[in-house]
Formats: C-alpha cells, sequence, structure tokens
C-alpha cells in the first residue's frame, strides 16, 4: 500500500485546489479604541486600509467582527462598523466568525491574515461547497504528506506524467502554492493545523487566493476551507472538506450558485481523484519503471524523503513539524561531521611529513 498512499494524499491537496479556485466568549478588544491616542488610531485605520486594498473591505472587516462578534478591531473607525444595507446578519451569516473562533482562529489583529480572511467574512456574496470522501491510509501517512508537499507532488507527476506543483514559499512552510498543471492555480495560507490545539494536522484551516478556467469563464477569487480528518478502522482516513467561496460581485454569485457550476468544480475534483486511482492502479499491476525514470526522485533530497516515508508507511509515528525537526538534526550533524574532517586531514599530514 505505499506508493498508493503516497499518491493519494495528493487527493486532499487537489479538492483544496479544486474548490478554492473556482473561484466566542469575551472579546478584550472590544473596548480597545477607547484608551487608543488620536494620532495612533489615525495611524492604525491607515494601515489597515492599505493593507486591505480598498475602504469596503475594510467596512467589511469592522462591520462583521462589531456585528457578529461584538469586537472593535484596532484600526477602525465607527463608520467603518455600519452594516451594509444589503446583509442580513442573522446566525447563518454569523457561523463561519463562530466556526474560526471555535477552532482557535480568533480575531487577533496580530495574527497573520487575520485582517484579510475577516474581511472576506464580511462580504455580502459567500458560495459555500463541500466534498467528503475516504483515503486508503493511515493518519501517520497522511501527516507525513501534509508535511512535504513538494514531495507528494512529485510522486504523482511521476506516474501520470503530469505537471502538479506544490511548492512553499516562506520558511515557515505555512505559505504555498500550488497547481494542478492544467486549469486551476493559486496561492495558499496554512492558517491553522489543528483545532484549538487538538488534533494536530487533521483539523485544518487553509485561506486561498485561487485562479480557474472553469467552461467559458476564467475566475479569480478567494475562499477559506476547513479540511477535517479522522482515522477509521483498517488503515482509512475519512475526510472532509467545506470551502467558503466569497464572489466579487451579484453576477458571479449567481453562476457559482448554479446547477451546472458545482456540477463542474465536482468534475474537476473527479479529475484528480481518478488521476490518483490511475496512478495507484500502474503501481499495483508492477509498472515500478516510471518512479525509478522520474528524475526529480532520484535526487539525492528525495531519495531521503523515500527512506523515511518507506519508515511511516511500515508503522513509524510521524507528528506535523517533524519533517523540519528532522532536517535541522540532520543539518547539525553534517555540520559536526565537517568540523571533524579538517583535523584528520591535518593529523594525516603530519604523520606523511616525518616520514
Amino acid at each position: 500500500m505505499s506508493w498508493l498512499s503516497r499518491i493519494a494524499g495528493g487527493v486532499l491537496a487537489g479538492m483544496l485546489l479544486s474548490i478554492s479556485f473556482s473561484f466566542a466568549g469575551d472579546n478584550p478588544a472590544a473596548n480597545y479604541a477607547v484608551s487608543v491616542d488620536p494620532m495612533v488610531k489615525v495611524r492604525m485605520h491607515d494601515n489597515l486600509r492599505k493593507k486591505l486594498g480598498s475602504n469596503d473591505d475594510l467596512r467589511s472587516l469592522c462591520s462583521g467582527l462589531k456585528i457578529c462578534m461584538n469586537q472593535v478591531f484596532e484600526g477602525c473607525f465607527e463608520d467603518d462598523m455600519k452594516p451594509w444595507p444589503k446583509v442580513k446578519y442573522d446566525d447563518e451569516f454569523c457561523k463561519p466568525y463562530k466556526e474560526l473562533a471555535s477552532r482557535g482562529y480568533k480575531a487577533d489583529p496580530k495574527a497573520p491574515m487575520v485582517p484579510e480572511i475577516y474581511a472576506r467574512l464580511g462580504r455580502q456574496y459567500r458560495v459555500e461547497y463541500t466534498y467528503a470522501g475516504t483515503l486508503p491510509l493511515d493518519e501517520n501517512v497522511i501527516k507525513y504528506l501534509f508535511d512535504n508537499m513538494p514531495f507528494t507532488a512529485q510522486l504523482i507527476n511521476a506516474y501520470l506524467d503530469e505537471n502538479y506543483v506544490l511548492e512553499y514559499t516562506h520558511p515557515n512552510r505555512r505559505f504555498f502554492n500550488g497547481s494542478n498543471g492544467r486549469s486551476l492555480s493559486g496561492e495558499f495560507y496554512w492558517a491553522l493545523q489543528d483545532s484549538a490545539g487538538q488534533k494536530l494536522g487533521m483539523r485544518d484551516l487553509f485561506f486561498g487566493y485561487g485562479h480557474a478556467k472553469i467552461l467559458k469563464w476564467a475566475l479569480h477569487g478567494t475562499a477559506i476551507a476547513y479540511l477535517d480528518m479522522d482515522p477509521m478502522p483498517g488503515k482509512i482516513i475519512k475526510y472532509k472538506l467545506t470551502a467558503i467561496v466569497f464572489p466579487g460581485n451579484s453576477v458571479l454569485n449567481s453562476i457559482m450558485q448554479m446547477k451546472v457550476f458545482r456540477s463542474v468544480v465536482n468534475t474537476k475534483i473527479e479529475q484528480i481523484v481518478n488521476d490518483i486511482k490511475k496512478a495507484s492502479g500502474m503501481y499495483f499491476s508492477g509498472n515500478k519503471e516510471p518512479m525509478l525514470k522520474s528524475a526529480a526522485l532520484k535526487s539525492d533530497e528525495n531519495v531521503q524523503y523515500v527512506l523515511d516515508f518507506e519508515e511511516v508507511v511500515n508503522g513509524a509515528h510521524w507528528e506535523l513539524g517533524d519533517f523540519e525537526r528532522l532536517q535541522k538534526a540532520r543539518k547539525q550533524k553534517r555540520e559536526q561531521d565537517m568540523q571533524a574532517v579538517p583535523i584528520m586531514v591535518k593529523d594525516l599530514q603530519v604523520i606523511k611529513e616525518k616520514k
């Protein structure tokens, strides 16, 4: 099952691409504005407006948090917190706010991407997609695959001669780019890797900017996605992906609500799932040639990843973050070995000179 497990892990990344690209308690910040110097608040307001890029997004951020969570976000003025006339701020509208807070992603001005994410939640238009299923791998395997996304994409490419891409864009490995090499591409932020400190690697929150070609439309937009996974008996992972997409206007909102559009989104997801089935079928038929011929997988770096992953497939424990810890330990050992080499060379030279 090892190569099926490795390749199948790409389904999750693919689902995230497919959907995103288709286009709580006390709040100590609630009274923050009272004690802030006016000039400081003006600078905060200007910086916030610059970060979001528009007055509309600033108002969406401030009004949504004030009405749904009774929170005055740092830098918001009174006018920014006025509700949008056409938005119905009911329980359904406020549900994602409470969902994010319960998962541990609260509206902390100091946390990365918080203004951008909560500004989207405050917009008028939303479309929600869900996709659920199972994958033939266990909890340790899925954690390894998410801990090394570029390696997972290269495995898929080796068997299908495709151009899947998953690459980190920041040293913290929370920002990454992705593409299926065809009609979907985007940039993502891995906002949460657990839920309020529980189930590391199995309760995830992503925020993404996506680009997609669907039917006659070329779409660009943003989405947040919850990915919840649970291990089942028999080395099976059950997953559910919920994506909330934010259309920019009423026309696009109507299009994305259409049954035919939803059907096309599901078709794109199924295409990726079928890629996985096809690749795994090639492997189990005894075809190892694609793996052996892949230049990417034969690199010194990937050979080590293959060896590490074999241990996980064969039962070794893995937690999200182990990849980085292991890399640091290996780097430290290499540096120690390099420091020892000059001493050995010097000793040999001394011996030679004495002779």
